[in-house]
This record gives structure tokens, sequence and C-alpha cells, in this order.
């Protein structure tokens, strides 16, 4: 691979900003990561034209605009080559799509608004395949130019030499509308509409044909591709979803469209060659880039008096102040560097400076020293201390990874406070933050205590002892396929099993074959319960239907969803919200089988939703489970990918055969479970591509060789796996107490709890 020397012109990020302490890298880094960051100061940008209103007119004005991007000139082509400008362009390209993070979560998934963004969203991560998500279609072509970066999900991505603080700046309006939620989903729907039609930038593409790294990425998004052609009809679907919503919002649409427009102007015009910098410039990011190893060298030498190292504190850095004062000392001759003892003693052999300065940065210091007969003071635009406000915006990368044995970051008291909050008030504000790194709630602190506890419930029962008891320790990939096999033959022809999942724990072994218990009379269990319990027990599950998938929300997430196990969680998470198809959502199967029999369902984010009498608390504990993951996702893969297999797995086999007879008995749709019972399979369906996921980090773990590393993340993804048996235990036993006082304790500890007496 080629290196690539640092970027000629790194145009730093504006005043404001500086004033901030906030880079583009930093905020880059705060926003894929799903953390906090700062808004922008400076605002949104100036709209130079009325926003079109209506979808045609919309249309027609970003097509001005990539007409507009082909008549300007490439500005790599004149200035610093195409390899800067393809890097330049990778922050952007390696995250395509992610502005429809926020567009693609549960909350609203369930109408066409939802389907359309899902669809959308699907397409630019590659359909499931991690090979042809965007971003890995642009990092093949960066290849083929003998480019390479380092990985993005490292903290070097984004201290890289390569890449100029523009380059972070172009990538910030996508990733801020991922994060801002539904209360901007105006914009967000115009920033993907602008990014479709405007495509790369004619300069990308370019640089790209100089470069000779045509690849995929380019013929995908070139004019008349059939990727490019659907790229486009989802972005319209997508607005005419929202204009079919009522009162479309076209000005918020084009400033979102807007927004990307301008961020690419500044972009293109920091790839021009910046003019020299003047000898004032110079010598002060000189002594700026000194300053933080000079520090604690200087006490003794004076300046006007004062001492330099009280000058030269990072932390409250006076370069200028510096410069002002060494021009009048006796170490400088204003105009006559060959008579300056700042250069022929201080940094010569034997000086107390030797060897601290390169020749280039001792011509920077001639220089200076020359210029000081026409410029004795810097120019007024640099008269304002600079320095320690841009080291303040650069990126704060820090690994505060969960440790993988689950001793994770604790919650914060004001967390704990709220740990108490009831099941269905913790869903609706879960349910209703904008997402990972929330900023106008606690959401993500009353999410990570509540997994925390579940985690530490479930600790002591996920040992390497129980696992090797029923083959899944050591971790083996052939190990994993035969016991969720085995497991599955369980749930399909034995009774058993919903004892083991909902009491016993989901470690428990599959029973020897001569301990196993006669099947189930389905048709018994039907005739002993009513059409309006069974109705009440359907809408026990609104809950948790209703925002199905809600578990792997999080692999939508920036920092997530370019990886090829999040492209695996990606297909389930489709599946679970209809596949782009709204009749086809989980939740609104589940919703038109209650309205049939006269249940009537609000929408799930409205406060009506949880406050519904007919629903049990206790309802909430599963949702509440997965809404929490979600939050932090990429703190918890493991636990994640654990979490996920049992829940598909607990779709397959008696269990919801057993509900679906119940149904079928009261006339009512039994769909629901039906569907479950088929997508669900690991064959080809969503137990399948759980396996897989899991196959996929383990590999990614056992790469580096560290033994104690695959331990650990085997742990925690049982411990997720268990997690699911623990959050289902509170409606199951709720249940039994609403119903055992006429049923009986003992059909309801064998029929339900699948206690078959030994």
């Amino acid at each position: 691979m080629n290196a690539l020397p640092p970027p000629a012109s790194d145009r730093a990020a504006s005043p404001r900003s500086r004033a901030s302490g906030a880079s583009p890298r930093a905020i880059y880094h705060r926003l894929r990561a799903g953390e906090p960051a700062p808004e922008d100061l400076a605002g949104e940008p100036a709209l130079e034209a009325a926003a079109p209103d209506g979808i045609e007119a919309f249309f027609a004005a970003l097509t001005a605009l990539r007409d507009e991007d082909e008549r300007c000139g490439a500005p790599g082509d004149e200035g610093e080559g195409p390899a800067r400008v393809l890097l330049g362009y990778a922050p952007t390209a390696l995250l395509d799509g992610c502005w429809l993070a926020a567009a693609v979560r549960v909350r609203h998934a369930d109408g066409a608004l939802g389907a359309a963004c899902l669809d959308a969203f699907y397409l630019e991560c590659g359909e499931g395949d991690p090979a042809r998500h965007h971003g890995a279609l642009y990092g093949a072509a960066l290849a083929a130019a003998g480019l390479a970066l380092p990985d993005l999900a490292s903290p070097a991505f984004e201290r890289s030499v390569c890449l100029a603080d523009a380059d972070f700046a172009l990538a910030i309006p996508g990733l801020r509308a991922a994060q801002r939620g539904t209360a901007r989903l105006p914009e967000a729907l115009g920033h993907h509409a602008a990014a479709t039609v405007l495509g790369p930038p004619a300069a990308v593409r370019r640089a790209a044909s100089r470069a000779r790294c045509d690849g995929l990425y380019f013929a995908e998004h070139a004019e008349g591709a059939e990727t490019a052609r659907r790229a486009r009809d989802l972005a319209r679907r997508c607005l005419e979803a929202h204009a079919a919503g009522g009162a479309p919002d076209w000005p918020r649409v084009w400033r979102g469209a807007w927004s990307l427009w301008a961020a690419r102007r500044a972009w293109l015009a920091s790839l021009r060659p910046a003019a020299a910098p003047s000898a004032w410039e110079a010598m002060l990011a000189l002594v700026e880039e000194k300053a933080r190893h000079a520090f604690g060298f200087h006490g003794r030498v004076r300046l006007d008096g004062q001492a330099l190292d009280d000058a030269l504190d990072p932390a409250r850095l006076d370069a200028r102040g510096i410069l002002l004062r060494l021009a009048r000392s006796r170490w400088i001759v204003p105009g006559r560097p060959d008579e300056s003892p700042l250069v022929t003693r201080s940094v010569q052999f034997g000086g107390p400076m030797f060897g601290v300065f390169t020749d280039v940065e001792v011509d920077v210091m001639r220089a200076w020293i020359r210029a000081l007969i026409e410029a004795p003071e810097p120019p007024a635009a640099l008269r304002a201390t600079r320095g320690a406000d841009e080291r303040a915006g650069s990126p704060r990368v820090a690994h505060d990874e969960a440790s993988i044995d689950g001793n994770r970051r604790g919650s914060t008291p004001r967390a704990q406070e709220r740990a108490g909050l009831p099941l269905p008030e913790l869903y609706h504000r879960l349910l209703c933050a904008r997402g990972p790194g929330d900023v106008d709630s606690d959401a993500g602190e009353l999410a990570q205590a509540h997994v925390e506890g579940v985690l530490r419930e479930v600790h002591g029962e996920v040992t390497p002892a129980r696992l090797a008891a029923d083959g899944r320790w050591p971790w083996s990939a052939a190990g994993l396929s035969r016991w969720v096999d085995a497991r599955l033959r369980e749930q399909i022809f034995e009774e058993g099993h919903a004892h083991a999942r909902s009491t016993a724990g989901p470690h428990a072994a599959p029973r020897p074959a001569r301990d196993r218990a006669q099947p189930t009379d389905d048709a018994g269990i039907a005739r002993e319960i009513t059409r309006d319990e069974a109705i009440w027990l359907l809408t026990q599950l609104a809950p948790a239907a209703v925002i199905d998938g809600a578990w792997l929300q999080g692999a939508t997430a920036p920092g997530a969803f370019h990886t090829p196990v999040a492209a695996l969680l990606l297909r389930i998470y489709r599946d679970e919200l209809g596949a782009g198809v709204p009749a086809q959502h989980h939740g609104n199967v589940l919703r038109r089988a209650l309205a049939e029999q006269g249940v009537t369902l609000p929408p799930c984010d409205a406060r009506a939703f949880i406050e519904r009498p007919d629903l049990l608390p206790q309802a909430f504990s599963m949702p509440v489970l997965w809404l929490a993951f979600a939050q932090g996702s990429m703190a918890l893969w493991p636990e994640l990918l654990g979490l996920n297999l049992a829940i598909e797995m607990a779709g397959i086999g008696r269990g919801y055969a057993m509900a679906a007879a119940l149904l079928r008995r009261h006339r009512i749709d039994p769909y629901f479970f039906d569907l479950h019972n088929t997508i669900d399979n690991a064959a080809s369906g969503h137990t399948a591509w759980s396996i897989e996921a899991i196959t996929r980090f383990m590999d990614a773990c056992a790469a580096p060789g560290d033994a104690l590393a695959i331990e650990r993340a085997t742990l925690r993804i049982w411990r997720g796996y268990a997690a699911y048996a623990r959050a289902s235990r509170p409606l199951v036993r709720a249940v039994a107490v609403r119903l055992g006082p006429r049923l009986g304790w003992r059909w309801l500890r064998r029929h339900l709890l699948g206690d078959t007496g030994r």
C-alpha cells in the first residue's frame, strides 16, 4: 500500500468551533460512537434558494445541483492529486446510509414511511451482504488505488494524518441526522434524497478515474445503473410517504438536502491548494507544535522578566506573546538571521536546543527573523491566541469498553435512583429516546442500569462447568450448531422444553431419551382456556410484538452497521419489521388479530398504550430488556448475540404451536405464531443467521490467538442468552396468578410452566 503524506492544507475548524473545544474529528468520533456531541455553533447553512414546494420541484432542484456539481472543476485535479481526494471522502463514504439510522427505529417502523426508510437503508447496507455495503465497496476502491486507512472502528482512524479536519466535517451532517431522532426526520429524508440524487461528488469520481480504481462502488452510483435507479425510487417513496402523512414540511426537507450540499462545497474548497503560510503563521504554528514538549525545560529562561515556562504552559499557551517578546530579545536581530543567536548558537551543536528542531524548522525561524523588518507584529487576523483552543478540539478517543466478563462501568447515582421505575414507564422512556447518545434524557443511564441488573442475576447461572455439562464449553462453531439442533428437537417433540426454558434456565441440558415426557395434548389446553382468556393472553404479547426486533435496533447505529456481524443482524431486524411491507410488520400482524376481536391498540409510543388497564405491568418486562440492549448495543455486542439467539430459538416448536392451536379453537387469527415458527427456522431463517453471526463474531475474537478473550466472549454470549429466560419469567408468573384460581395450580404447573411432576 502506498503511504500518503499529511494533507498539505488541513483547514481547521472555525474559531467558534475551536472555542467550543470540539474539532470536526472529535465531533465525528463522538457521533459515530453514539455519544452526545455539541451542536454546530455555526448553525444551519444559509439557504441560497427558496425551498421547493412538492416532490417534483424538490427532485428538480436536486437535479440542478447535480448538474452544477458536474460543471464544477475538480479541485483535486489541480491540487493535491487523486489520492488526497479519494482518502478525504472516506469518512463519509465508509458510513454511507448512516443518516437513515434514526428513521428505521422501531418506534415508527410500522407505517409506510418506516417501511420505505427501512428498504432505503437496507439497500445502502448491501441488502444483508456485508461485502456489498457501500462502505465496504468504497474501501475496496481505495485498496484498488493502493491506498489504505486504519480500520473505521479503531481510534487510529480519527487520528490519521492522511485525513484533514474538513474530511470529517463533510460526514457530520449525516451523522447528526442519524442521532437527532424522528424530531428531525424531514431533514434526514432531505439529506438522503440529496445523497441519492447527487451521488459521490464529481471530484471523487474523476479522482477514481485518474487513479484507475473505478470499482463497484462507482459503478453502482453511476447514472443509469440499476442500484442507483432503485435508490432514487426509494428516496422518492420515502418522501411520498412523508407527504401522505399530512402537512409535509418541505422547507425542512430542503434544509436537510442543503446541509449536505453546503458541506460538500466546503469540503471541495478545502481540496484546493492553500496559499503558503506567512512567516508569522509558520512561526506561530511551530511554537504551538513544540510548546508541550518544551514546557518544563525553560524555567530559568526569561523574556521581558517573565519565565518562559509560564508562557509555554499548555493550559494557557500564549504563542503570540512569546514571539513578540522573543523578537525584542537579545536572541534576535530583526532582518538578519545569520546574526541572531537563536539560530547561530541556541539550535546549533553545543547550544541548549541542539537536535530539537529539524532543518526545515530552522528555515522557518530564519524566514520569520527576515520578515521582522517589514512585519514586526503578526497580521491582525493572527492576533488572537491560538494553540490551546485548537488542541482542545483534538479527538479524545478513549476505549471505555465494557470488560468482557460483564463488569461494566457503573451507572450513575441518578440512574440508580430511577432504576425502580415501573416497567411500563421505563418502556415508554426507552422507546421514545432519540437513540444511542440521547442528550435529552437519562435513557442511556436507565438502559445501562437495567441491563446490568439483569446480567448480574444470571451471572452465577452461566459458568464454564454448567456450559460444559451440555456441550457449550469450550467454544466451537460445530458445538454450537449441535447444541442448537438438539435443543430445537426437544422444543419440537417434547413437552418439557417449556420447563427448561422458563424455570430451569437456558443452560439446562436436554434430558436423556428415557426421561422424556409424552407430547402435550394441545387440544386439551385449548379446551381449558376460554375465548376471553385467549384474547387477554394475546393482548399481553402486545408490548413486545409491536416493537418486535427492538433488541437489534442498535445494530443500525453508525458505529456498528457496517460490520459483517451487523449485516446478519440487520437481515433479521428487517424481517421483524416486515421487510419493507407494513402488512408484514410483526406488530401489525398482532394488531390486526386483536382488532378483529375488538381490541384496538394506540401507537406504541403513546402514553395511552402503557396506561391500558388490560395490560399487565409484567408484559413490559421482555420488551424493556430489548430496548435497554438497543441503547447500548456496541458495548454489549456478545450479550446481544446471545439474547438474539434465544429469542429466535423461542419461536420454534410446540410452544408457538400450542398458542396457535388455542387461537384456532376460538377462531382467532393465529398467524402471529405461525409466522415465527417458519421464519425463525434453523435451516435458512433467523436462527440460522443468529448462529452464523455468533460464529463470525467468535472467529474475529479468535484471530489474535487470545484464548482468554475467547473464553470471556463465550461467557458473555451465554449470559445474554440467559437474560431472555430471566426477562420472560415475570409475565409467566403473573399469568399464573391471574388464571390459577380458576384452572388450578396443578394444571398451570403442567401446561404453562412445563412441570411434569418430577
